[in-house]
């Protein structure tokens, strides 16, 4: 695992600086070039996943409980996206309802087809939610207005917080730590107001970024038709 001091002990080993104790010693205090080290390991992470706000590895499944006669909720605190393709209603034994996904329609849609209906049901919800919109905050609703507490499972992409302890593992998977260590390496040359050196480690990060998204977003799936073929018949129409 790249834990935060060992990432930033590497970026200091490349500028043959003193390194961090491995064992934290003293980490919350550091100054000068090692602290400049840390911040640059958080702000090379931070660029990473500004380039690509849906990698992978930021991707979280979360349940939602729903309350009664309640259209909206908010999303976790971390939220960054929603993978509205996701939202799947799970099924509830005290109603013996269906599971089944969730279809995704516009806020303006759920206005004008199916509030009016929400809000004459009130309080007591309106039956089993088949849909799910997009609000104009950080949250989602879910119609018809939910007439028993059901649960909703979807998937979102999280904004990970920045690294503090010694410790902590880096969000980036560790077979692409050279990648935080090439954008590390390029803060830390702009600092030392060296821009050749800085222009190099910049080409390597940026390079090193789009093979991070050829590996783990650009994949293709493989998909299989589901279209039927069906032949004509022709009938003959006998002449009299």
């Amino acid at each position: 695992m790249a834990t935060y001091v060992s990432l930033a002990n590497e970026v200091l080993r490349r500028l043959n600086e003193v390194q961090i104790d491995a064992a934290g010693d003293g980490f919350d205090t550091l100054r000068n070039v090692q602290a400049l080290a840390k911040d640059a390991i958080n702000s090379s992470i931070r660029r990473i996943l500004q380039d690509g706000q849906e990698w992978p590895f930021i991707k979280t499944t979360y349940t939602q409980t729903l309350q009664v006669g309640v259209t909206t909720y908010s999303f976790p605190a971390d939220f960054s996206s929603a993978d509205w393709g996701t939202f799947y209603i799970k099924k509830l034994s005290s109603t013996n309802n269906n599971p089944n996904i969730l279809n995704a329609i516009s806020y303006e849609e759920y206005t004008m087809s199916r509030r009016s209906s929400d809000d004459n049901a009130g309080s007591a919800g309106a039956g089993v939610p088949s849909q799910v919109f997009q609000t104009y905050g950080s949250s989602f609703g879910v119609t018809p207005s939910p007439n028993a507490a059901y649960e909703v499972e979807y998937t979102y992409w999280s904004t990970p917080a920045s690294l503090n302890l010694f410790d902590d593992v880096s969000i980036i998977p560790e077979r692409f730590s050279h990648v935080v260590i090439d954008g590390a390496m390029m803060y830390m040359m702009q600092f030392r107001s060296n821009a050749q050196s800085a222009q190099m480690h910049q080409a390597s990060f940026e390079d090193g970024i789009k093979a991070m998204r050829n590996v783990l977003m650009d994949d293709k799936l493989n998909m299989r038709s589901a279209y039927i073929v069906r032949t004509r018949q022709r009938t003959s129409i006998g002449m009299a």
